[in-house]
C-alpha cells in the first residue's frame, strides 16, 4: 500500500544528526533490508542486480522501477527478493536511487565498504539520462 504518510522516514532520519551520513538504512521487523530513508536500495553480486521485495513494506519508487526496466532491456539479470542483512556483506557493489538525485553509490555501512563498480556506474548513466528527459 503506497501512501503519503512519511512518518517512518521522518523518525528514521531523526536518528542521526551529523553530515557525514547522507542516507540511512531501513529494515523490516524481521531484519530484512528494505530501502534507504529517502531511496530504494540495490546490491550487485557477481554482476547480478538485487533489490528488496517491497510487497510487505517499503515504497517502490519511480526510479527503482525505471532502473529495473532498463536493466532487463540491457540484459542485466535483476532479482526482486528478500534481502537478509548479510546480503550486504556479500555484495560487490551497493547503491541507492530516487527520482531526485538518480543513483548514489554507497561507499560504506558500519564496517562494510564498497567501491562504485561497473554496474553502478552503468545504471548511474541510465538514471542521468532518465532525469534529463
Amino acid at each position: 500500500l503506497k501512501h503519503l504518510n512519511r512518518l517512518e522516514q521522518v523518525l528514521a532520519r531523526a536518528e542521526w544528526q551529523d553530515s557525514d551520513h547522507a542516507e540511512g538504512l531501513m529494515r523490516d521487523g524481521q531484519g530484512r533490508v528494505i530501502e534507504g530513508v529517502y531511496s530504494n536500495l540495490f546490491l550487485v553480486r557477481d554482476g547480478v542486480l538485487f533489490t528488496a521485495d517491497l510487497s510487505r513494506c517499503g515504497v517502490a519508487g519511480v526510479m527503482r522501477g525505471a532502473l529495473l526496466d532498463q536493466a532487463r532491456l540491457q540484459g542485466i539479470t535483476a532479482h526482486v527478493c528478500d534481502l537478509p542483512y548479510d546480503a550486504l556483506e556479500q555484495a560487490d557493489e551497493v547503491f541507492v536511487c530516487n527520482s531526485v538525485y538518480g543513483v548514489w553509490p554507497v561507499r560504506g555501512l558500519a564496517a562494510l565498504n564498497w567501491s562504485p563498480g561497473p554496474l553502478t556506474r552503468k545504471l548511474q548513466a541510465v538514471a542521468r539520462t532518465l532525469l534529463e528527459t
